[in-house]
């Protein structure tokens, strides 16, 4: 497979290995954004599909469905929200989804890792100390009856119950319609003011993403990205060969602008080749 792209990734260094030339990736990113409220259509590009809506319509409830809230349960009826921004991801890879989440400009896939990767400076600000987060994490916390997707806080448990509902699950239709392997969906969390709800939240999207600013190599390693980048291209993106064509063969040679002389010899010219010959 060979990549034209106008960014470097950290799987393209296994060229260098070899491949097959005719199989070939136009790596160009895009990206576009809107807010909850609105749809797609208003921001999509013209050569991108019409009913875009429709085609990340399953993604993107699932992305609304992941935990991003940071609180913290005291009592039987309070709760305490320390209005963190998180960024909740899906990053689409050949047929498959994966469930990520953005803090401090870094993105994990696993909360587990959250509470030692992230600055204790940067907690403060949010009154929170890489103790009382793993707490928080680590608490059991779910939504009680009648609460909304949106409102689950996000701990251990809650990231993966809602990470497990794409596991081992493939979603084909989706890329086939997208014509591209790769692409991101982002909800990115806006607190608009401190104690108001944030319900204009904005959604991204992204074509052929980066995946090296995605910290997509904790998931799979350099080769076997490539591997699967290939395989996907060469067999479910695959494009269909046109069907045979049933146009008589003196009108298709019309249509291309030849006659009936065309790559034939005049008698003229045979004879001169005769001629020619005998001289």
């Amino acid at each position: 497979m060979r990549i034209i792209s106008d960014y470097k990734d950290y799987y393209d260094s296994v060229q260098t290995f070899g491949a097959d030339p005719a199989l070939v990736y136009v790596r160009k990113r895009e990206q576009f954004e809107f807010r909850k409220r609105h749809t797609i259509l208003e921001e999509r590009k013209p050569h991108l599909p019409d009913d875009l809506d429709r085609i990340l319509a399953f993604p993107l409830d699932l992305l609304s469905r992941l935990p991003r809230e940071v609180v913290q349960k005291i009592g039987k009826w309070q709760r305490k929200d320390f209005e963190m921004p998180v960024t909740t991801k899906l990053v689409g890879f050949c047929g498959n989804l994966y469930p990520a989440l953005e803090m401090e400009g870094k993105t994990f896939y696993c909360t587990e890792d959250l509470p030692s990767n992230l600055p204790t400076a940067y907690l403060k600000r949010f009154g929170l100390s890489p103790g009382l987060f793993a707490e928080v994490l680590a608490q059991n916390y779910k939504p009680s009856h009648g609460w909304g997707w949106r409102q689950i806080p996000l701990t251990h448990a809650n990231w993966h119950a809602a990470a497990a509902e794409v596991a081992g699950k493939t979603f084909d239709e989706v890329f086939v319609e997208l014509g591209l392997p790769i692409f991101l969906l982002e909800y990115i969390t806006e607190y608009v003011a401190k104690h108001q709800p944030h319900k204009d939240d904005l959604i991204r999207c992204t074509l052929n993403p980066h995946l090296k600013e995605e910290r997509f190599q904790q998931v799979k390693g350099p080769a076997e990205t490539f591997q699967e980048i290939a395989m996907y291209l060469g067999n479910q993106l695959a494009r269909q060969p046109d069907p045979m064509s049933n146009i008589p063969d003196d009108i298709m040679r019309d249509e291309k602008g030849f006659d009936q002389w065309s790559f034939r010899r005049h008698k003229e010219e045979d004879k001169k080749l005769r001629k020619k010959r005998r001289t």
